[in-house]
């Protein structure tokens, strides 16, 4: 029964390149997502700086700093989706192994599917609410669907990476085969 059982790709595994490659592209996802939030920490810093010790404010600094880490989350999203990685509830999941771990995440695949494709579709609504305004931001003067858009991305990227993590968990359940998750 061990060999039911989810197993992580690595590069000892004798399959396709396509897992492998996936997880290159995480790692490397994983590593520019926290240069950006590294970036987030200097304007921090600099702005802090340039506030408390010379007076002088810069504009937008803040702005940037919540755009940026909005975007950085919802990408991070769709990374953790993937890894299956997200903070979560698995003690189930954990101790069951074969075809029940196998329905426990198509449960969790359409779940996700649901709830994120409820909310691209109001994310969806609100960026044509906001663009017909016209609305700006007050310091960059940047169109407000720039920053609303990394909600409709990353609710779109997630509700995607479902469904395709649904497909995958349906064929594997169908085979009562290991699938292999994508290791960073």
């Amino acid at each position: 029964m061990a060999a039911a059982e989810s197993q992580p790709v690595t590069s000892t595994t004798r399959s396709s390149g396509l897992p492998r490659f996936s997880g290159a592209v995480m790692g490397v996802l994983h590593t520019a997502l926290g240069v950006i939030l590294l970036f987030v920490v200097l304007v921090n810093f600099v702005n802090a700086v340039s506030r408390y010790l010379f007076g002088i404010s810069p504009v937008g600094a803040d702005e940037l700093m919540v755009y940026i880490v909005i975007w950085t989350v919802m990408i991070a999203a769709i990374v953790s989706l993937i890894l299956r990685s997200h903070i979560n509830v698995n003690l189930l999941p954990f101790y069951t192994s074969g075809r029940a771990r196998h329905v426990l995440h198509i449960i969790h695949d359409a779940a996700a599917i649901l709830a994120c494709g409820y909310a691209t579709y109001a994310s969806w609504l609100f960026i044509g609410r906001i663009s017909r305004l016209g609305v700006t931001s007050m310091g960059l003067g940047i169109p407000m669907t720039i920053p609303h858009a990394a909600l409709l991305v990353g609710f779109a990227g997630l509700t995607v990476t479902g469904a395709i993590m649904l497909i995958r968990d349906v064929l594997a359940f169908a085979r009562n085969a290991p699938h292999a998750e994508v290791k960073s």
